[in-house]
């Protein structure tokens, strides 16, 4: 069946675009040091990528030719072209670039999309929806509102998928919350020790004159420690992660974790009494004030102690 001349017109228009962004494409690739092998094998796979992404996010106010620049600049260098160009999530990435755009459309999707499952991404740290939503904003806030105009959803390289890299983000967005949250609560309890330790003079006296001596042997316990318990420790107390996140890491049922973690505790704090009763030479009953005085301090110590050391 003969073609109709707006169906011919029509062609070439798309044939011509095709070519001007082929050319675009391969511009920008040889400007960042990457030479196209076969510019025409390149430009086919270009443009069958982007009718992917415009299918799959229609109506985005997107310049092609701006995305085309912008996708050559996130090719991995040195690698051969077509197999990057291949490997990159082209779709996540033209949504990205709508949104680093400001396009109303693209952030339309990427909140319907993206964002609505950060409830799942950090159910393993917290699961109420408040979190959720502190995260969300927090996520928004980084990736769309940067300081100075620097948006970090510019960071994305579409070498993974965009759910992945934002699952990531967003984990570690509310690993950072928690910690924080975790470092006011620990000043309060430390607080509260203090005050409690007023009330024992015996145990105020050991706080006041050992308060070195205590902090090394906390150390050495916690380097008698093996690998696993250490890192138990840290996950807990410095970066406040959920049993449950700990053991869906560790792969295991969480009473397996808890009762991980419950042992290095008692190591931890065996071993601290243990090595502060070596460096002061205590006996008889010095040593239940030095266990009572490991027991107060042993959260607010690992807190402090592992926080501390990333």
């Amino acid at each position: 069946m003969a073609r109709s001349d707006e169906e011919v017109s029509k062609v070439l228009r798309d044939e011509a675009a095709g070519s001007a962004l082929e050319a675009t494409f391969v511009q920008s690739l040889e400007a960042e040091g990457s030479p196209v092998a076969d510019p025409s094998a390149v430009g086919a796979l270009l443009a069958i990528l982007i009718e992917r992404a415009r299918a799959r996010w229609p109506g985005l106010a997107i310049d092609t030719a701006a995305f085309v620049r912008y996708l050559a600049a996130r090719l991995p260098e040195g690698a051969p072209v077509l197999e990057a160009l291949a490997a990159t999530h082209v779709e996540d990435l033209y949504l990205a670039f709508g949104c680093a755009s400001g396009d109303n459309g693209a952030l339309l999707a990427f909140e319907r999309t993206f964002l609505a499952d950060i409830g799942a991404f950090v159910a393993g740290v917290e699961r109420s929806p408040a979190f959720a939503d502190e995260v969300r904003q927090s996520i928004r806030d980084k990736l769309f509102a940067g300081e100075d105009g620097e948006l970090k959803i510019v960071e994305f390289t579409g070498r993974g998928a965009l759910g992945g890299w934002l699952r990531v983000a967003a984990i570690r967005i509310a690993l950072n919350l928690k910690r924080s949250e975790k470092r006011a609560a620990a000043a309060s309890e430390k607080a509260s020790v203090e005050t409690a330790l007023g009330r024992s003079p015996e145990l105020a006296y050991l706080q006041e004159h050992y308060r070195e001596a205590f902090a090394e042997a906390l150390r050495a316990a916690i380097a008698d420690l093996s690998d696993r318990d250490r890192a138990l420790l840290r996950l807990y107390h410095a970066d406040g992660l959920a049993l449950e996140a700990m053991a869906a890491l560790y792969r295991v049922h969480l009473s397996t974790v808890s009762r991980w973690l419950t042992s290095a505790r008692e190591q931890v704090a065996e071993g601290t009494a243990r090595h502060l009763r070596d460096r002061l030479g205590a006996s008889g009953s010095d040593v239940d004030s030095i266990a009572a005085l490991v027991m107060s301090q042993l959260d607010v110590s690992l807190t402090s102690l592992l926080g501390g050391s990333r």
